[in-house]
């Protein structure tokens, strides 16, 4: 058994440039998709960082899990069914620790149904802010709906790597610089070259991810090995996915590059990479995915998820 993804839903930005809107929406319409009503959902993870507002308290998380109606006051349901959720931050990579959390509260049947949202906005919350050199994000925001599946279909194990060095990235707020308007300002600085170290961080993901799941030789030989194998990304660059793929020695439509989106996606990448490929029929014909993100550390995460629930079919 592992953890699937059964529902998402992606919140294309508006002129409301509410992180928490975006995120509401993208959870609601997961839900309907998969047929299910906010009272099945157990646990609700929040993996966006930038907010409205520059908000740090009560949890985001827990103003999401408001907006969408998840078990809001459970003495008084019919079933008393209560909900737990939380927020966890880590940038791009965020959405894969959700899963290697979530996947554990599934794992121990501690919960049946598990809401990842993610979303992103200006603090300001105008949306001619973001996606520019001074906020490079998106103003958008995505779903996944992760359950238990019956065989072997859906996410392996997540590996994690980090780099020594600077961050590479760094959002702040810029406190001598934005007096009373803080809760509008945010500065995001990025070191020159950081898109080649997180490359290169990258491609020692792949081979190490590679290397633990199916030894030595798939490392050495990664186009062999991801063989049949889609890459869904972060998305730092518009040409990122591409670049890792030459990196890697694959095709460049071997890795899904995000369109329609103004600025990097950031922790809504991944989602919207699975869901654009799913509605293009990109993942016909492949055997697995390698979800792959790299972020600010410099750290990454990547996850190989089965396609077909074929355990011996997973090395080809």
């Amino acid at each position: 058994m592992a953890t699937v993804i059964t529902s998402t839903a992606l919140s294309p930005s508006d002129d409301a440039g509410s992180a928490i809107g975006y995120a509401a929406s993208a959870g609601s319409a997961c839900l309907q998709q998969a047929g299910l009503t906010p009272a099945d959902v157990d646990v609700l993870i929040n993996v966006g960082v930038y907010r409205d507002s520059n908000i740090s308290e009560p949890s985001v998380a827990a103003l999401i899990q408001k907006r969408i109606g998840i078990n809001l006051d459970y003495l008084h349901d019919i079933d008393r069914q209560a909900a737990f959720s939380f927020d966890l931050m880590n940038g791009a990579c965020g959405v894969l620790n959700a899963v290697q959390a979530g996947g554990s509260l599934l794992a121990v049947s501690s919960a049946r149904r598990v809401l990842v949202v993610s979303a992103d906005t200006h603090p300001s919350m105008d949306p001619t802010r973001a996606g520019t050199a001074e906020f490079p994000y998106a103003s958008t925001g995505a779903a996944l709906l992760l359950e238990r599946s019956d065989d072997a279909r859906g996410f392996g194990r997540v590996h994690h790597r980090s780099l020594p060095g600077a961050h590479g990235v760094n959002g702040y707020i810029p406190l001598n610089e934005a007096g009373s308007e803080g809760r509008n300002t945010i500065a995001v600085d990025r070191d020159g070259g950081v898109l080649e170290r997180m490359l290169d961080l990258a491609v020692d993901s792949v081979h190490g991810a590679l290397a633990a799941e199916y030894g030595t030789d798939a490392a050495a030989a990664p186009a062999a090995a991801l063989d049949r194998t889609l890459l869904i990304t972060s998305q730092p660059s518009p040409d990122f996915a591409s670049r890792l793929a030459k990196r890697l020695g694959l095709a460049s439509d071997a890795a899904v590059t995000v369109e329609g989106v103004k600025g990097d996606p950031h922790t809504s990448a991944l989602a919207y990479g699975f869901r654009q490929a799913q509605d293009a029929g990109r993942l016909a014909g492949h055997d697995r995915l390698l979800f792959l993100a790299v972020g600010a550390g410099l750290s990454s995460a990547a996850s190989l998820y089965d396609l077909t629930g074929d355990a011996e079919g997973a090395a080809r």
